[in-house]
């Protein structure tokens, strides 16, 4: 298994990340510290559907959170990623192809 790569700074919405075959390594998910904002990562190249391979959610009091793979999470048909929350909510998916 080879280096991760970043998604860059990911913001409210959803974003299709990457189609095909590969391995998910971890997320992160920042809020603004007065809105909760959830991460949710999807086994789909082009929808917010199919099977969830992660969900993180960061909490007022907690600001940020994150997930760490020890045994990183394959992934059969691509990536989509839904940041939700209202503020300003951030995420950042560590991934490889």
């Amino acid at each position: 298994m080879g280096l991760a790569i970043s998604s860059g700074l990911l913001t409210a919405g959803t974003t299709s990340l990457i189609t095909g075959k590969g391995i998910l390594s971890g997320v992160i998910i920042v809020t603004d510290n007065t809105n909760v904002a959830t991460v949710t990562v999807y086994d789909n190249p082009s929808a917010a559907s199919g099977t969830v391979l992660a969900k993180c959610t960061a909490t007022t009091t907690t600001g940020a959170n994150s997930l760490a793979f020890v045994t990183p999470v394959r992934f059969d048909t691509g990536l989509t990623v839904v940041v939700s929350g209202l503020g300003a909510p951030q995420a950042i998916v560590y991934h490889s192809a």
